[in-house]
């Protein structure tokens, strides 16, 4: 009997070691779980540039020696893509088409005109999940404001310096987004924070802006300026292909140079945020620019350095192994789709962008495009900076119409003029396609800028100046404001875009397929130019 009992009393106390440790391993399963979840919804950190060019980062060729030092560690650290492409090359559209994961004409509107009211976007969506969200600089270029519905900006982080003030301090910004991570903290919730650099906007480092009095607006401004960590020389430029070795230039570029320093100098502070607050392996942290400098070839156009931009993506907690992508096409507007994945979430319908996850996840989608389209509307004058310029020529209104801008009521500025400007390009990786619908035969006898250049920079000046005395300068300074109907380039060699091959025999073969391709995106995107494009090609 005694042996009996015994017996029973092991089976039981086994029995009950056996509860008792599947309890325990049950609760360090869902601790686990739970542990698991937070880290595979993670924190985002969106930092932009505005306007800087893909090849004027350090990792990427550099502008200037040791131009990005931050900004090179982060690539180290990242994946990244070598072929990513804003849709549209000019601030407002770009950021809305990022956000919305959208082309323009998806989202019901063209150039810097708000997108269709109801259109879903990433940060109203995020916040609707639980993320807290927030925005530093460019809120007014993500309209309608309700659509983005952001928690915070400018104002409720305490950045009370006007907002291109705030976009070029690096302290400023990172203080505002210590604030913003903190409160995410005691609400113990994700965030969402994009981070809008203003460099290297004109005016760069070194410009009238600089100076501790600017004109913001209708008024003047009282402020202080941080430089950046090193200014930089003419002389150590590095010339982008697209643009001559002339002494003016070298000095613009210089100055955007010390304002790619001081944006590399931001988004140092940003990331030492993260590690102060001890966020670094929760969050995704993605950099990118809108679009190309805003000099010629670049900014407000078509061609590669107008587009191109860096994409690096870094996330400890879900991207293991640092990877550069040299081979797949991606779009800005795939940030959207990707971020709600990560955070899963659904993907509203229709969406133009596409998940990289399966990169992430060292996978390539057996679908993914072999080809992008960029998109170009419009230009625009805005009412309030026009304004001083009537107070010296009050027929300037009427010379701007003989020129094509109209003026546009239905913009929130009152007075503001915009300008079509219908360019559609067609990249399959190797060869740029590049259609101008706004191409005049007479432009160049419209204005001194045609009909296609947006507006008068030093560079274009110092451009103009030299073709003076220098007839291969002249002739690329003529074929920028003229342009042709049609362009094609092999940008795997000429990135510069010198070289026209759209009436070169021995490219007959690929301008065919080229137009083939753009009309059939144009066709299955609604693209209101498709008519007028296929009416161009049976001429």
């Amino acid at each position: 009997m005694k042996l009996l009992f015994a017996k029973l009393f092991i089976k039981k106390m086994h029995l009950a070691i056996v509860i008792f440790a599947f309890c325990i391993q049950g609760c360090k399963s869902g601790g686990a779980d739970k542990k698991e979840k937070v880290s595979l919804q993670p924190n985002i950190l969106l930092i932009v540039a505005d306007d800087f060019n893909y090849d004027s980062a350090g990792f990427a060729g550099g502008v200037a020696p040791d131009v990005t030092p931050n900004l090179d560690s982060f690539a180290a650290e990242s994946y990244s893509f070598t072929k990513a492409f804003s849709t549209v090359s000019v601030c407002q559209p770009s950021r809305q088409s990022m956000l919305s994961g959208l082309i323009p004409n998806h989202y019901g509107a063209k150039g810097f005109f708000p997108m269709r009211e109801g259109t879903p976007t990433l940060p109203a969506i995020l916040r609707e999940a639980g993320y807290l969200t927030g925005n530093i600089h460019k809120r007014d270029h993500m309209l309608p404001l309700e659509a983005f519905n952001w928690v915070h900006d400018n104002e409720s982080l305490g950045l009370t310096d006007p907002d291109g003030v705030v976009g070029r301090d690096p302290q400023a910004i990172a203080r505002g987004l210590r604030t913003f991570i903190k409160e995410a903290n005691k609400k113990d919730k994700s965030f969402f924070m994009v981070v809008n650099s203003a460099d290297t906007h004109r005016p760069f480092h070194g410009d009238t802006f600089n100076t501790n009095t600017i004109i913001w607006g209708n008024g003047k401004v009282e402020i202080n300026l941080k430089d950046p960590s090193r200014i930089y020389r003419p002389e150590e430029v590095v010339i982008p292909q697209m643009l001559p070795d002339i002494p003016e230039i070298r000095k613009d570029l210089a100055k955007y140079a010390s304002s790619a320093r001081r944006l590399d100098d931001t988004v140092g502070e940003c990331l030492k945020v993260l590690d102060e607050l001890e966020k670094k392996s929760s969050t995704l942290v993605i950099f990118v620019s809108d679009n190309g400098m805003p000099l010629p070839y670049a900014k407000f156009d078509c061609y590669l350095g107008s587009n191109r931009s860096p994409f690096l993506m870094r996330w400890p907690d879900g991207i293991k192994k640092p990877a550069k992508n040299e081979t797949d096409i991606v779009s800005l507007m795939d940030i959207t789709p990707t971020v709600l994945e990560l955070a899963h979430l659904p993907i509203p319908k229709p969406m133009d962008g596409k998940s990289l996850v399966p990169f992430i996840k060292n996978k390539t989608p057996e679908d993914w495009r072999e080809s992008i389209v960029f998109i170009r509307n419009e230009d625009i004058y805005y009412g309030d900076g026009l304004e001083n310029v009537l107070k010296r020529d009050p027929d300037y209104g009427k010379k701007l119409e003989k020129l094509g801008w109209v003026e546009r009521p239905d913009h929130e500025v009152p007075g503001t003029y915009s300008r079509s400007k219908e360019i559609r390009t067609y990249f399959d990786g190797r060869y740029g396609y590049i259609y101008n619908n706004c191409y005049k035969e007479n432009g160049l006898e419209i204005g001194v800028l045609g009909v296609i250049v947006a507006y008068n920079d030093r560079s274009i000046k110092a451009m103009k100046k030299a073709s003076l005395n220098d007839q291969h300068i002249k002739n690329r300074y003529d074929s920028y404001l003229l342009r042709a109907e049609e362009e094609l380039y092999d940008w795997t060699q000429d990135p510069g875009s010198k070289h026209n091959l759209a009436k070169d025999p021995k490219y007959a073969q690929v301008l065919i397929e080229a137009r083939k391709g753009l009309l059939d995106y144009m066709k299955s995107a609604n693209d209101p130019l498709a008519g007028t494009y296929q009416d161009m090609l049976n001429r």
